[in-house]
């Protein structure tokens, strides 16, 4: 009976400890993989899209056509995909930036609503 005891406290004690380290790791560990989550995202967003590809060619002659016409329209036409580029990772930006900022939010918003529960 008394190992069975001692088992129990210590459960009891592991778990209360939990419940206070939690909050810990929320904001340290918990904050620190999910920004490198949306780096990683916002990387392979810039990647997909590439932009320093994009912008190296940007006076480059599309279809080889070296007139001057056929120059204003290449340059024309980029210009035009590079601000679309640039619209989609700004948008793709702000996207990660709602996902960490929710997870700063989530933990104080949840007790928050548990405790208003309880009234």
């Amino acid at each position: 009976m008394p190992l069975m005891l001692k088992q129990l406290s210590q459960l009891i004690f592991e778990f209360l400890l939990d419940v206070v380290r939690f909050p810990y790791w929320w904001y340290t560990g918990g904050l620190l993989l999910v920004g490198l989550w949306c780096k990683r995202g916002l990387q392979e967003t810039a990647w997909r899209l590439s932009l320093k590809l994009f912008v190296k060619h940007l006076f480059t002659p599309m279809y080889g056509d070296y007139s001057k016409s056929g120059r204003a329209i290449s340059l024309i036409t980029r210009l035009v995909i590079l601000v679309a580029k640039f619209i989609r990772l700004l948008v793709a930006a702000v996207w990660y930036f709602i996902i960490l900022l929710g997870w700063c939010l989530l933990f104080p918003l949840t007790i928050i609503m548990l405790l208003s529960r309880v009234n």
